[in-house]
């Protein structure tokens, strides 16, 4: 029984389980560049001599074989280019070609012949579209032709220049950078684990074991005390 008093006296232990949160943050921050376009344009530097910048000219449909042309002559120096646009809303022949080369070539369009010039220095056919940019080889007469050999009439618009330098072809890049909006995330972890846990005991608890224990010790006490006088008997 006293054994079981002090026990009841002692720390009771026990275990349960304890949770942790952990808290992570999360940040993140993305910066991305996306290119949106190109372009490409004909520069030219030096001094600039017009050739033929105008209204628009149009050339008359034909039935003929080699058709209907416009022609613009012009005096050009070796290493000077010629440079410019010219547009049509249907298909055209455009030639550079030298003076003599045009002359022979509208004999050979009233005889019949061939209804290309001979030894153009540059010649685009079937187009609507097209950008000058020859260098002129040697200093001389020049002809800059516009050849429509449809039935019908078109409508062709030019610009040309000589340049005293040589085109330079440039490509323009645009570039769009593209911050995305910062983006935090809070994580939360839970995480249980067993611990032991004690607890101290009760104070009245401890008074009541000690009051047990006295009277306890005091009744064996007058019992010892009452079988010795019996033996002295």
């Amino acid at each position: 029984m006293l054994v079981s008093l002090l026990a009841a006296g002692q720390a009771v232990r026990s275990q349960q389980y304890a949770t942790t949160t952990f808290t992570t943050l999360v940040t993140s921050n993305q910066v991305s560049t996306a290119t949106v376009g190109t372009g490409v344009k004909t520069t030219t530097s030096g001094q600039l001599t017009a050739v033929y910048v105008g209204s628009n000219v149009t050339i008359a449909g034909t039935h003929g074989v080699c058709g209907e042309y416009f022609n613009q002559p012009f005096n050009a120096t070796a290493g000077q280019v010629l440079t410019g646009t010219v547009s049509a809303n249907s298909t055209v022949n455009i030639y550079l070609v030298t003076a003599s080369a045009f002359q022979a070539w509208q004999h050979q369009v009233v005889a019949g012949g061939t209804c290309t010039p001979s030894g153009p220095v540059a010649s685009e056919t079937g187009v609507t579209s097209y950008v000058l940019g020859t260098p002129i080889p040697a200093t001389g007469n020049y002809e800059l032709v516009v050849n429509n050999l449809s039935e019908s009439g078109v409508t062709v618009r030019i610009t040309a220049n000589l340049a005293s330098a040589s085109p330079s072809l440039v490509t323009v890049v645009a570039y769009s950078t593209v911050t995305q909006p910062m983006v935090q995330t809070v994580m939360q972890t839970s995480v249980q684990t067993l611990q032991t846990t004690s607890s101290a005991p009760d104070m009245t608890t401890v008074a009541a074991v000690i009051f047990a224990i006295i009277v306890i010790a005091a009744a064996a006490y007058l019992a010892k005390t009452r079988q010795n006088k019996r033996q002295k008997k």
